[in-house]
């Protein structure tokens, strides 16, 4: 079977019944997409800004990691969740150096990895991921919503 574009796949996402086999599936095969891609990005550790790159990809790799990450949650899976939100709190940390409306994301996405590291028994890190969500929330978030 001809291996699918992420584009393409991006196209089968937007027709994909909610919950359903086929949702799971394509944004499996999205995600196996972005982890490659994020490989990509070794040639930029050292870049001194000189070249001008600005992640703005990490968006499209974020998103399926994400969303995966829920599915898997739902279905009770915490080991394959937190794999992929150990990938999608970073790449939101880098997004909002550029956007500070991915504090948005990334809080949500600290919520989630919290409450897969406390399903899983990882309590010390839960503790440090809710102490995260709680600073982000009250440091952050909420004094920026006064403000609009």
């Amino acid at each position: 079977m001809k291996e699918r574009t992420y584009n393409e796949l991006l196209h089968v996402i937007d027709h994909c019944q909610e919950g359903s086999d086929e949702e799971f599936e394509t944004y499996q095969e999205m995600v196996a997409i972005c982890e490659e891609g994020i490989k990509v990005f070794r040639d930029y550790i050292d870049d001194d800004g000189s070249r001008g790159i600005m992640p703005i990809d990490l968006d499209q790799y974020a998103a399926p990691m994400d969303n995966l990450s829920r599915l898997y949650m739902k279905r009770g899976d915490y080991e394959k969740a937190l794999h992929l939100l150990e990938q999608v709190v970073p790449i939101y940390r880098i997004l909002e150096i550029y956007n500070t409306n991915y504090t948005y994301q990334r809080a949500s996405a600290v919520k989630a990895m919290a409450e897969c590291l406390e399903k899983l028994g990882k309590e010390n890190l839960a503790i440090l991921y809710h102490y995260e969500l709680k600073r982000l929330q009250t440091e952050v978030i909420e004094p920026r919503e006064k403000n609009i």
